[in-house]
């Protein structure tokens, strides 16, 4: 019967598809990662893992042993934290995976304000704009729902967007948008509806997009609630609220009950709670 220690190379190889990857997330070498695995395969009377052009897929035949090795791994997560909750000296350790622009503007700022109970909380922040699933975050921001899995899942804002362009700047100098990777996104969508033409520049993320607008002459479409406090920053006439987007926090269901995840989530919620509303004046594309 495999054991948890053989469970975990096998999560952690599920989880990031390449040896390398997933031996230095575990802190040991290739070789002792490849070794467990091929360990795992004997034990299992097959291959757990099957090599494809991109990484490891983990075969169909073990799914429900890594749906179980995530669970031992949360719950041991979870009953940790209740343990050393109100224990001085003891840390406990958090990892939020959500899109860079979201952790800058609007979870760094609020990090004076977490509970005191949060005060020996280590956290860790990954970023992430289009990946599936958990991966090794304990929690998850992300602008998709998840359609399976044993998560918790709640929607915590819904943030509007609107064309913004620097204050100043040269009229009819072209927009810039997201990349092709986001053409399904209402985001991206509502942008090519307001603009008459093809964008000027493509960038991968939200925060190269509010860079990039707040730099140059084009514009573009820009969420609100961080656009609205740049006072460099102007709605364009027409192109005010143009989408709205949900951002979704997940978190695996045995964690439920942990009071570092539920005090996370509750200073996650207050940050969002403290973003302005107000957009300010609106300017006119081609006459400003």
């Amino acid at each position: 019967m495999p054991s948890w220690d053989d469970l975990k190379y096998a999560l952690a190889l599920s989880r990031h598809g390449r040896m390398n990857s997933a031996a230095q997330s575990l802190g040991i070498n290739v070789a002792t990662m490849s070794r467990r695995i091929e360990r795992l395969g004997e034990e299992l009377g097959q291959p757990p893992f099957v090599k494809k052009a991109d990484g490891w897929e983990a075969s169909p035949m073990i799914a429900g042993l890594l749906e179980i090795a995530e669970d031992i791994e949360q719950r041991l997560g979870a009953e940790m934290n209740s343990i050393h909750a109100g224990t001085a000296g003891h840390s406990s350790s958090l990892s939020i995976g959500c899109p860079p622009i979201i952790s800058l503007f609007m979870l760094f700022p609020n990090m004076s304000n977490r509970d005191p109970s949060l005060r020996n909380v280590n956290y860790t922040f990954t970023q992430r704009v289009m990946e599936e699933g958990m991966g090794e975050n304990d929690l998850v921001i992300q602008y998709k729902r998840p359609e399976s899995g044993r998560v918790i899942t709640q929607k915590i804002v819904s943030l509007t967007s609107s064309i913004y362009r620097r204050k100043g700047g040269k009229p009819d100098s072209g927009w810039v948008s997201l990349s092709e990777n986001y053409d399904a996104s209402p985001f991206n969508q509502s942008a090519y509806a307001f603009f008459d033409e093809k964008p000027s520049v493509r960038v991968q993320s939200m925060y190269e997009l509010y860079e990039l607008v707040a730099a140059a002459d084009m514009a573009g479409p820009l969420l609100d609630a961080i656009a609205s406090n740049n006072p460099e920053l102007e709605p364009v006439e027409g192109g005010e609220e143009i989408c709205s987007t949900d951002l979704w926090l997940i978190y695996h269901a045995s964690r439920k009950g942990d009071p570092v995840v539920e005090g996370t989530i509750a200073w996650i919620k207050d940050s969002f709670a403290r973003l302005p509303s107000n957009r300010g004046d609106v300017v006119r594309l081609k006459t400003a």
